[in-house]
């Protein structure tokens, strides 16, 4: 599946939670993948140990889960961040419960992600236990793929398309992009459209993206359907088609 908005929700203890997050989060596209052995990290004996999960996506970028605080106390939340090119980003608090519990309390623990995608583009928003998606979120980020070109841009709280890409392909690592867009108006109620969306450096154009489409104004978080594709509404002026 291209579209997903899931609330992944266990009855048990932490590690049980952490696990189906796990799961559904790597099954929901196959360039992601988990690097931690989540049971050596839940088993792990020294009591200041703050159980850490790595998702690795497209040999591209990571996803690191961090618990607020040591395995031998109790919490509500873990911390998500995006670590480019070996470099750890800011972090936002992603709430699975409204009060702490140990770690092996048996408790009903939840947190919510939405990943829509295709060929190219990989969009994910993540949010607390709470919150509606894609209305409301912590988290979320959004990167693009090809060979020889791979970027991402993650935010937090705000719109992850309209903030700064950053390249992580070896010879142009650290490089940074912005979108543009360049249907800045409404159609009423039709939707007008460009199959690419540009990518730019100092208002230059030097990269037009694939599956991901500028548009005339629409309403994020919305999806449209245009000559019987589906489309995730990323933005105002941004559409990612979805693989069907």
């Amino acid at each position: 599946m291209s579209y997903i908005n899931k609330s992944v929700s266990i009855n048990g203890t932490e590690k049980d939670f952490i696990k189906a997050f796990a799961n559904e989060l790597t099954s929901a596209d196959s360039r992601i993948t988990c690097e931690t052995d989540i049971d050596a990290e839940f088993a792990n004996e020294d009591s200041s140990h703050i159980i850490t999960i790595i998702f690795d996506v497209s040999n591209c970028y990571k996803i690191k889960l961090i618990r607020a605080v040591a395995i031998n106390r109790a919490t509500y939340q873990y911390n998500i961040q995006t670590i480019i090119n070996n470099v750890d980003k800011s972090s936002a608090n992603l709430y699975f419960l409204g009060t702490t519990k140990p770690v092996t309390d048996i408790a009903t623990r939840t947190f919510n992600f939405m990943l829509i995608s295709n060929d190219n583009a990989i969009v994910m928003l993540f949010s607390d236990y709470n919150q509606s998606l894609p209305n409301a979120y912590k988290y979320n980020l959004m990167s693009y793929h090809e060979q020889d070109f791979n970027v991402i841009a993650y935010n937090l709280n705000i719109i992850a398309s309209k903030a700064e890409y950053i390249r992580t392909d070896e010879n142009h690592q650290g490089e940074t992009y912005k979108i543009t867009n360049r249907l800045l108006y409404s159609r009423d109620e039709d939707v007008e459209i460009i199959e690419s969306k540009p990518l730019v450096q100092n208002n230059i154009a030097v990269h037009d993206m694939k599956n991901v489409y500028d548009c005339s104004n629409v309403l994020a978080g919305n999806i449209l359907i245009i000559d019987s594709n589906r489309f995730f509404v990323v933005d105002s002026n941004t559409l990612i088609k979805i693989k069907e």
